[in-house]
């Protein structure tokens, strides 16, 4: 689907145009991924509007507009480009090169047709750094799909007040590799950034990507992707990341909508068969309220790629698929006690009958390698 506009303007807040159904622009220019600080005009090979807008959430530098010049050099901006420094810093530290190193247990699936992660919400940054080729990743989480506000019309200090909630929200997935719902949604419900899309765009900012569009976007009951509209469920955004796509759905996984409501699944698996990943998942996939997004996932992926709060081992195990087992398994955290799998521990345990390899980063709940359990299971 092509974009419903490039945003050319300084903002995504043009997004609200949807609603009269006054889409435009003419920004479709390539984006260069240097860094262009300080330039009085956009430069030639300029960063995007939206681009630009992308880097100045993220706190880093950004093209030639004159208002985010501006303010990028108040005290403000410039305190919070430093705690966004600091916060990445970890992540690409301390998880990054480890991961990179991990990559080639994936093999060519680490460059999937679609990734698809469930649960996952606007986690961007562990998809693209365990799946960096992913031509399509699908994001799929209960986190609102709100636009972002013109920042023309903000004031500084409610600039400064977004800013500072973009931060909090982003300390829990760049230090312990997962969003805490509750206060994520806390940071960022009283200022003017809310919903997942600005923590998205400054994933894929601080992932060194280059966003040319934003599209509001849903999903008509056959599961083709539609202009986000009154008669369209699911409502989330696609993003052009240079030559692929990344979309986040705002959409309920459990029976209650699943059973009855199946164009979730229909678009993933219009694109192919995914790649499913999972991590953090509140060990839903382990009730009964979450069978049908459970019985895609095992039937539909070509590959699953999860720690154990993803699919229960049991039925892994008791499928056509292949399982690697990496790190090792411990009892989870008590708050989840009750999933506790005495089966993958064996399998730990005694090393069959799946093949057992080391993992030298933490991830998931229990985020201390030593503590870290990832499965991969592959047809």
């Amino acid at each position: 689907m092509s974009p419903l506009f490039s945003l050319p303007r300084l903002l995504v807040g043009v997004a609200f145009l949807f609603l009269t159904g006054c889409l435009s622009s003419s920004d479709s220019s390539s984006v260069d991924s240097g860094e262009t600080s300080g330039a009085s005009a956009l430069p030639v090979g300029n960063l995007s509007q939206i681009n630009d807008t992308a880097r100045f959430l993220a706190g880093m530098p950004g093209g030639g507009n004159p208002r985010l010049q501006s303010l990028r050099r108040t005290p403000g901006w410039q305190a919070h480009a430093a705690t966004m420094d600091r916060q990445f810093r970890y992540f690409d530290r301390g998880y990054l090169p480890k991961i990179r190193s991990f990559r080639p247990q994936l093999g060519s699936l680490s460059s999937p047709q679609v990734l698809f992660y469930p649960f996952g919400g606007p986690d961007y940054l562990f998809a693209h750094a365990f799946f960096p080729g992913a031509r399509n990743i699908v994001l799929v989480g209960l986190e609102g799909a709100d636009p972002l506000p013109d920042l023309e019309n903000l004031s500084p200090s409610q600039i400064d007040a977004g800013l500072g909630g973009l931060a909090l929200s982003l300390k829990d997935i760049t230090a312990a590799s997962y969003f805490v719902t509750k206060s994520m949604r806390t940071d960022l419900a009283t200022t003017s950034f809310r919903g997942t899309l600005p923590l998205i765009l400054v994933m894929i900012a601080r992932s060194g990507q280059n966003i040319q569009s934003v599209t509001p976007v849903g999903l008509d009951a056959s599961g083709n992707l539609v202009s986000r509209s009154a008669g369209a469920a699911c409502p989330g955004w696609q993003i052009q990341v240079g030559g692929s796509r990344v979309f986040y759905f705002q959409e309920d996984l459990s029976n209650r909508t699943q059973g009855r409501d199946r164009r979730l699944p229909r678009f993933v698996r219009s694109m192919g068969a995914p790649v499913t990943f999972v991590k953090s998942a509140s060990y839903l996939m382990h009730t009964d309220g979450f069978t049908q997004v459970r019985s895609f996932v095992l039937e539909d992926s070509q590959a699953i790629f999860q720690d154990p709060s993803g699919v229960p081992y049991r039925l892994l195990n008791q499928s056509d698929l292949s399982l690697s087992l990496y790190g090792n398994y411990v009892r989870p955290l008590d708050i989840f006690d009750e999933y506790y799998q005495p089966d993958l521990a064996n399998a730990y345990r005694d090393r069959t009958p799946h093949p057992v390899r080391p993992l030298d980063f933490g991830v998931g709940y229990l985020r201390m390698a030593p503590d870290s359990c990832l499965i991969f299971a592959r047809r």
